[in-house]
């Protein structure tokens, strides 16, 4: 194929992959902004961005990390199964600023079986914890020595398999088991990226990533890119969304985002590619040239989902506290989605320039001991709230929310 050379060329930021990134978390903040503080979600925007999150969404990310791991400067078992733990407890912090200790203070205040639920949700299985079980699935992987295309063809039989134990029905009457299992296929628990459905993605994109550093020819890769792949998603997604598809979940429904089923994850990966493609072209005209604000996005990614996830989670559980409701219409769950983005971009740029703080930089000893402290504050939660619960929040009651 004349668009590959044989050594690696193409090295160092590409900044398509960039835009890419920037621009899905940046729709990401405003999804959460209106999903968690809006008393009923709308609007044209909101409609736009819970579509284009079907058609890209956490997918691209994921896609967008299994390229990021060839351009690793350390590709080995050991790095990936340390990279993975990391992952595991920054998600599990997560966990504990944005849904356990706002929701135990506004149990305390309210006395509301609600919050204490909601507390919970310190097991959910979010982006990160993904993210952490991915690199260490990708580690053993590594280990056994297998080629990037057994690892799609294993991470596809994974996206199958969670697809069939979805038609099936699987379910347990215990919530801390569930919630297990939660982190592998999707249950009625806080399963949002099981392992199972997502992983396609990562492999996906590690093996686009073994072709990337020896791209010659960008410009003309990504018109073949286009031309291919266009007519392919446009029908494939006319169909999916106007024709029932046999056992699949209705499109752009919860169910349908948590399993990415067979087909749709080809269509996904597809999406990513012309995305992919069509940034690059943008960014040939644009001569090079990457915004600073774009290029600050995608190298904070992690930090931007942290930081906004907790603003947003954190004012639902404050309004809901209080009064007892979310934000009224569309303008102000908007401007408060504007307001996040600002606030992260000035919480991290501050970090940067003066207080350089990392929980994955810290240096031993006091690395450990947090790491030790997070998983610790992690059962203390779950001890404390379990056995206090009255009804558990759970997918099929809406997690108990208004």
């Amino acid at each position: 194929m004349y668009f590959f050379g044989k050594k690696a060329i193409n090295k160092g930021r590409q900044p398509e992959i960039d835009w890419l990134k920037a621009i899905c978390i940046l729709m990401m903040i405003l999804l959460h902004a209106y999903d968690d503080c809006s008393s009923e979600p709308g609007g044209i925007l909101y409609v736009f961005i819970d579509y284009a999150s079907s058609f890209l969404g956490a997918a691209a990310f994921m896609i967008c990390m299994g390229i990021g791991m060839r351009y690793s400067r350390r590709q080995d078992t050991k790095n990936y199964l340390l990279r993975g733990w990391e992952l595991l407890t920054v998600g599990q912090l997560l966990n504990l600023v944005r849904n356990a200790l706002p929701s135990l203070i506004a149990w305390w205040a309210t006395g509301d079986n609600m919050f204490l639920a909601q507390s919970l949700l310190v097991l959910q299985s979010d982006i990160l914890t993904f993210a952490g079980l991915a690199f260490l699935l990708m580690a053993l992987m590594k280990h056994l020595k297998l080629s990037d295309l057994r690892i799609l063809i294993i991470g596809f039989a994974m996206n199958v398999l969670a697809f069939l134990l979805y038609c099936i029905g699987i379910a347990t009457d215990n919530y801390l088991l569930g919630q297990f299992f939660g982190l592998f296929i999707m249950t009625d628990q806080a399963s949002f990226f099981p392992l199972c459905s997502y992983f396609v993605f990562v492999a996906f994109g590690y093996l686009v990533g073994g072709f990337y550093p020896r791209i010659t020819d960008k410009r003309a890769l990504s018109t073949r890119v286009l031309l291919i792949c266009v007519p392919i998603v446009v029908i494939y997604y006319a169909l999916r969304m106007s024709v029932p598809f046999p056992f699949f979940p209705e499109f752009n429904s919860t169910d349908a985002y948590v399993l990415n089923p067979a087909t749709d994850a080809v269509a996904t990966s597809l999406m990513t590619l012309i995305a992919l493609a069509a940034f690059s072209k943008l960014c040939n005209r644009m001569g090079g040239k990457l915004p600073s604000f774009v290029g600050h996005v995608s190298s904070h990614v992690n930090q931007y989902y942290c930081v906004s996830n907790v603003l947003t989670f954190g004012m639902m559980t404050i309004l809901l506290a209080t009064t007892g409701v979310r934000m009224p219409g569309v303008f102000w769950p908007t401007a408060y989605g504007v307001f996040i983005t600002a606030a992260c971009y000035w919480i991290l740029k501050m970090n940067d320039e003066h207080l350089h703080f990392s929980v994955v930089g810290l240096k031993p000893p006091k690395r450990t001991i947090v790491f030790a402290a997070i998983w610790i504050a992690t059962i203390l939660v779950v001890a404390y709230a379990y056995p206090r619960v009255v009804e558990f929040a759970v997918r099929s009651n809406g997690f108990l929310l208004p």
